[in-house]
């Protein structure tokens, strides 16, 4: 396994780190798109210093339940 480098300046996090991304009300909105940003959004809040690191992604959504449905806010958590 290679080794991992780290920065000792920088804060490192190892609590759950979330994303979300918010579509405009009314909008179209591709589901991969829409979890990819909130992907992009935790990264951006990560915490760690560079280096390659396994995390869990787990993707969730609120919904709006009505007919039809729809997702609000797409969330991606890091562990």
């Amino acid at each position: 396994m290679a080794r991992q480098r780290t920065n000792p300046e920088m804060k490192v996090s190892r609590s759950p780190v979330t994303g979300v991304h918010k579509p405009r009300a009314g909008a179209e909105v591709d589901h991969h798109q829409g979890f990819n940003l909130a992907i992009e959004d935790a990264l951006k809040n990560i915490g760690r210093a560079r280096g390659r690191y396994h995390a869990h992604v787990h993707l969730s959504a609120l919904v709006d339940v009505k007919n039809p449905g729809h997702i609000v806010e797409y969330h991606a958590t890091l562990t």
